[in-house]
């Protein structure tokens, strides 16, 4: 076996090489610590800093670090408005301000399956490919936002989404959408309580993963986007939130009758245990009323399809931090079986991550995910899905990454009884690029 401080140098070259390129020939692109170990595994290395903030203006603002925590697709996935109160109260932006932000996901993907026409990877849709190989490149999503300090104790935050999909039956590329948009009332250095109201992620659940580009099965089951109006709860060891959501459709999981009501909720409570710098525990959990896993037939374009009930959903999840090491696990899971399969909709992940002592901020990962909705041994029992990642950032508005992926099981919620199959497997080499300002 390869001596573990050779297999070191040979990666801290390789990136080392990459950043040389990258940075127009020079090593020092910027001055980043051995290895940067932090909460969240890809979180920007210079959150902490305040040297990287410019002022054009004494109110319209730029910060990188901080705009890549409110875009970032994999990392804090439902607390975002906490981000920003966070974020106000370590920089003392207690005065008004425009802070503006963007960032550009870029996707290569080479696939191979063993099923013709069968493309199981949860990161595109089942229609998006034919044969038994698929090449890909797009900017696979771009997002903006203003966010706006209006008075020290209220935030509006503003974020437009431009996703390259492929539209099912038509095939027209692309939507642009207003992604989210809601207010933030609370100033953490007077008081721990907050509030907020719009449209937002949903705070259940943690829905985050430790991989660098491709989402867990737990996200693509459970994640939900809604409106409503929530209140919570933030010190150094509890963070508690809890939301009224507007009944109707939302985005992916969040679903309910009677629109105009606000006849669906949320809950969420997390504790957080030990040092940042040492080792540190983080458990959660949380519980939503109100599922899209409560109608009588598979499916998620038609917005009046609902249930005679409410199917909800509960969920655990935990992170730990030791030193380099980072673990983490999810288990979400519906109470009440779904209609169409007989069978409860559940979904976990269990995931590692190690920083390198490279040169930059750089990680490999290694997460295994799955989803499960029918009978044990029906076609349409499981999805899974394994992701050994690299990430690096190779510029403080540059991080690449690097995946092998395989997914098994090909199970479609559009036709889900009737065109799986899991026999479907698909390997994928997936290189990604975020580039934020």
């Amino acid at each position: 076996m390869m001596d573990n401080k050779i297999a070191r140098r040979i990666v801290s070259l390789l990136t080392r090489v990459i950043v040389a390129v990258c940075s127009g020939g020079s090593l020092s692109a910027f001055d980043l610590p051995e290895y940067a170990p932090s909460f969240e595994p890809y979180d920007h290395p210079h959150v902490t800093t305040t040297d990287v903030t410019y002022v054009s203006s004494g109110w319209l603002r730029l910060a990188t670090p901080w705009s890549y925590q409110l875009l970032d697709f994999q990392n804090r996935q439902t607390d975002k408005e906490l981000t920003i109160l966070q974020e106000r109260s370590a920089r003392s932006w207690h005065d008004r301000f425009v802070l503006t932000g963007g960032q550009a996901r870029l996707s290569f993907l080479a696939a191979s399956t063993n099923t013709a026409d069968k493309f199981p990877y949860l990161g595109r849709f089942p229609t998006d490919f034919t044969g038994d190989v698929a090449t890909d490149a797009r900017l696979l999503q771009a997002n903006s936002h203003i966010t706006a300090g209006v008075t020290p104790w209220a935030t509006v935050y503003g974020e437009l989404l431009f996703s390259d999909v492929f539209t099912f039956d038509s095939f027209d590329q692309g939507s642009l959408q207003v992604r989210q948009a809601y207010a933030v009332f609370g100033n953490l250095d007077v008081a721990p309580w907050y509030a907020y109201i719009g449209k937002k992620n949903v705070g259940f659940g943690d829905m985050s993963t430790l991989s660098p580009f491709t989402q867990s099965a737990v996200w693509h089951y459970f994640s939900a986007l809604a409106e409503g109006v929530g209140v919570g709860y933030h010190d150094d060891m509890f963070d508690l939130t809890f939301a009224g959501i507007n009944g109707g459709r939302g985005i992916r999981v969040a679903d309910s009758t009677s629109r105009g009501t606000l006849n669906n909720f949320v809950a969420n409570a997390a504790v957080t245990l030990g040092n940042a710098e040492t080792c540190q525990l983080r458990l959660g959990g949380g519980f939503l009323r109100g599922t899209i896993y409560d109608g009588l037939a598979a499916e998620h374009l038609d917005t009046n399809q609902f249930g005679d009930f409410f199917n909800s959903a509960w969920d655990v999840n935990f992170r730990l931090d030791i030193g380099r090491l980072s673990l983490a696990g999810e288990f979400v899971s519906t109470i009440e079986p779904w209609p169409v399969t007989n069978e409860r909709v559940s979904a976990y992940r269990a995931e590692a991550a190690w920083s390198l002592a490279t040169a930059f901020p750089s990680r490999v990962s290694v997460s295994w995910s799955e989803g499960r909705q029918g009978p044990s041994g029906s076609e349409f029992e499981f999805n899974r899905q394994l992701v050994v990642g690299y990430g690096a950032w190779l510029h403080p508005s540059a991080f690449a990454s690097l995946e092998y992926v395989r997914s098994t099981g090909f199970a479609p919620l559009l036709g889900i009884t009737t065109a799986s199959d899991r026999n479907v497997a698909q390997d994928s080499l997936v290189f990604g690029m975020n580039l934020v300002y």
